[in-house]
């Protein structure tokens, strides 16, 4: 099967503080239309491109798209995850903060996703890119923290905003050995300055426990599962009250 720029499209599955009155942030999840409606990971639909530039060229339809979409759901911080080789990029800056200039949202607004499993090449590079993004208001965000070999090495070097804890501990939360690492990477997380967003969130007892936690925001099928972006309008429509509610210290 060949996969084709016209065939993308972006979902968005939203982040709601933890006591789950409200919305937050919604993340960018690519979806294929044809043949049949699926979602998968930027790397997946990359598979089906021939070109190896195609991989920049995604990286940056993704960011375009998201943003501009974005535009229309204001107070909401869009999430969005880029491909650990475009830190390496001495342009990168340069070409989000004219994307998000010409689509008219706030790098503020914007949240950029590292994945934390991914190798980045020239760590250097990368940590000099990262900080000018963070410069001029872009957020940072560690992705599917805890489930690479760098986790602490990362934190230690790398000026992030948020750690996002992976799907695979929230599962098991229930296990001693679970509760337990979610509790310590939050309260490091926290003793950083960090806020921390749990992925994969499905059940109440879940809710509950990392509320209590100290977990800012949750993610998952609990709230809601990816969704177009018309539905996020709905989703918002349906908040009350009006006025936005501030995350806890």
């Amino acid at each position: 099967m060949t996969v084709r720029f016209e065939e993308l499209t972006l979902h968005y599955q939203p982040q709601y503080f933890a006591d789950g009155s409200r919305m937050a942030a919604v993340e960018a999840l690519l979806r294929v239309l044809k043949p049949t409606p699926r979602l998968m990971r930027p790397g997946d639909v990359l598979a089906h491109f021939s070109d190896p530039a195609d991989a920049e060229r995604l990286d940056y339809w993704v960011f375009r798209r998201a943003c501009a979409d974005a535009v229309a759901w204001p107070g909401l911080t869009v999430s969005i995850n880029l491909s650990a080789d475009r830190f390496r990029d001495p342009v990168l800056v340069d070409r989000l903060v004219a994307i998000c200039d010409e689509v008219g949202i706030g790098h503020d607004r914007v949240e950029i996703e590292i994945v934390e499993s991914a190798y980045i090449g020239d760590f250097d590079a990368a940590l000099a890119t990262i900080e000018r993004l963070r410069a001029v208001g872009f957020r940072i965000a560690l992705d599917d923290f805890g489930t690479g070999y760098s986790s602490l090495s990362y934190l230690l070097r790398l000026p992030v905003d948020k750690l996002k804890i992976d799907k695979c501990f929230i599962d098991d939360i229930g296990s001693m050995r679970a509760v337990a690492i979610v509790q310590s990477v939050i309260a490091l997380a926290r003793a950083l300055g960090l806020r921390v967003t749990a992925e994969g969130v499905e059940t109440e007892a879940q809710r509950r426990f990392l509320k209590a936690a100290g977990c800012h925001y949750l993610q998952g099928w609990l709230f809601s599962k990816a969704v177009a972006p018309e539905e996020i309008g709905h989703l918002l429509a349906a908040e009350r009250p009006a006025v936005p509610v501030r995350p806890p210290a």
